[in-house]
């Protein structure tokens, strides 16, 4: 297939690519037309079906009243949106999605959705592959929250006694996970000063308890922290755990170390990437299992997260199965192995068709994510070069926080002038230039980010930029990131 460009397959910032998805959107309802036409031919078309022209204008109005309601959303496809994990799904995977959703398929059971039961299977492959796992098995879920809760669910059972282990920066839905799941317990570990695991915490808890599962974070939600997965990996040999990476947001940064063949490029060939970086990312192929998120870096469409699993055994002791669905060993009923039973097969759909315009490597998703993991190192490195806003920690991907330097020292003050920089650059604005989140730090966490700081409140505020556009540094011969600078005050203090 010819190769596009990467960045050239989404709708644009101000829909630049909307003509040729009208197009191709059309072409996809004129398919679907003459198929359900062709599949009974002797069926003849029931004129008692078709809208009036009066019921088509009540069907417009009520139409208009959605659009209306819908036009109070944010920019999500904006470089100046930056706050939450939100950026366009490209183009093959909106045409994917709705080519499907028309149809409507259930990839629970073979026959509620044959042609996207098998598009399911050749992503999954694919993400196999990607990861270095060369065989295993897995599927697709509604999020990155169920894949996790079902990975710690088929080690639960596999292993059958212990508890988990993972970082106090993980995900919050862990502690949820663990309580639903009623394993042994869990053990929350210190992070260090870059926001990843503490090592020798970890080790030490390994050394008293019986843990089953370690959970390492390539992407945490809050500063986009990537654990010594590579270390871990070392430990599992003297303890035995099972190891699991939630890499639901920085899974498909692993394409910016892969050529084409799924083959690991050599460090010298990334010299633009932190080698720190990639030995976790090289690492992966020796975990035991990972999540993975197309509906995040994958520019799927909510919801399309992944599990991923190197060994069958884990996916066989979680099997069930209903009686009335369609039993064919050679076509797979991926619902028989899920925690979820209905699962949209257009969301299968939209990742085929996108990973079938873009690869699973350097040329392909590997652009995407290089330009905007160099858009946030630049980003800090501009940032430290003010007197005053301060990076919390270097970014591992592409999520960057930071905060007002407070000479002062207290931490009160930062929380301070971070709601400052908040009430200007966040949803509370509504004129703002650019939208951040905030991210709220406490705890063993506060005292490793703030050694040198007066600690006069539990817990501190800090900017959060999800900088997962890979426009912000140049788009139509302008830089949003210069433009935002400027704003925060890196040229003076306006951003107090």
């Amino acid at each position: 297939m010819e190769y596009v460009s990467p960045q050239k397959l989404v709708i644009g910032a101000v829909g630049e690519n909307l003509p040729a998805l009208r197009h191709l959107v059309d072409r996809v309802l004129t398919w679907h037309e003459m198929w359900r036409q062709g599949v009974y031919p002797d069926d003849s078309p029931w004129e008692g079906i078709r809208l009036s022209s009066d019921e088509e204008e009540k069907l417009r109005c009520a139409l208009d009243e959605f659009l209306k309601r819908f036009s109070v959303n944010l920019p999500f496809f904006s470089p100046r949106y930056a706050a939450q994990m939100l950026k366009d799904p490209s183009i093959p995977a909106l045409l994917g999605y709705v080519a499907a959703l028309l149809l409507n398929p259930n990839n629970h059971a073979y026959e509620g959705g044959p042609a996207t039961t098998e598009m399911e299977m050749e992503v999954i492959g694919d993400l196999l592959r990607f990861m270095g796992f060369g065989s295993g098995w897995g599927h697709l879920t509604s999020g990155g929250s169920l894949a996790n809760m079902e990975a710690l669910w088929a080690v639960r059972d596999f292993r059958k006694r212990g508890i988990a282990v993972f970082s106090r920066g993980s995900h919050y839905s862990w502690k949820r996970i663990a309580s639903i799941l009623r394993v042994d317990g869990y053990e929350e570990i210190d992070v260090d000063d870059h926001y990843r695991i503490d090592l020798n915490h970890l080790e030490d808890v390994l050394r008293k308890r019986n843990v089953i599962f370690v959970m390492a974070n390539l992407g945490t939600t809050g500063v986009g922290a990537i654990d010594p997965i590579k270390e871990i990996v070392a430990l599992r040999e003297r303890y035995g755990f099972h190891l699991h990476v939630d890499a639901a947001y920085g899974g498909y940064a692993r394409s910016v170390v892969l050529e084409e063949g799924y083959s690991v490029l050599p460090e010298s060939a990334v010299p633009w990437l932190r080698k720190y970086v990639y030995d976790q990312l090289v690492a992966l192929k020796h975990v035991d299992s990972v999540t993975i998120d197309p509906h995040k870096h994958g520019l799927a469409p909510y919801g399309a997260g992944a599990v991923l699993y190197k060994d069958q055994p884990l996916r066989d002791v979680i099997l069930n199965t209903a009686p009335y669905t369609y039993h064919k060993l050679d076509k797979p009923n991926i619902g028989m192995w899920t925690l979820e039973g209905s699962r949209p097969g257009a969301s299968a759909a939209a990742v085929w068709l996108t990973h079938k315009l873009i690869p699973l490597y350097q040329r392909g998703f590997g652009e995407i994510l290089k330009e905007t993991m160099e858009t946030a190192r630049e980003f800090s490195s501009r940032l430290k070069a003010t007197s005053h806003l301060v990076p919390l920690t270097e970014p591992d991907l592409d999520i960057l926080c930071f905060y007002d330097g407070a000479p002062e020292g207290k931490l009160s003050v930062v929380n301070e002038r971070t709601e400052k920089l908040y009430k200007n650059f966040s949803v509370e604005n509504p004129k703002a230039p650019f939208i951040f989140s905030k991210f709220v730090i406490a705890g063993q966490p506060l005292k490793c980010l703030f050694p040198g700081h007066l600690h006069d409140v539990e817990s501190v505020t800090v900017m959060r930029g999800v900088l997962m556009k890979p426009y912000l540094r140049e788009y139509a011969g302008k830089s949003y990131l210069t433009e935002l600078l400027s704003l925060l005050g890196a040229n003076g203090d306006s951003g107090r």
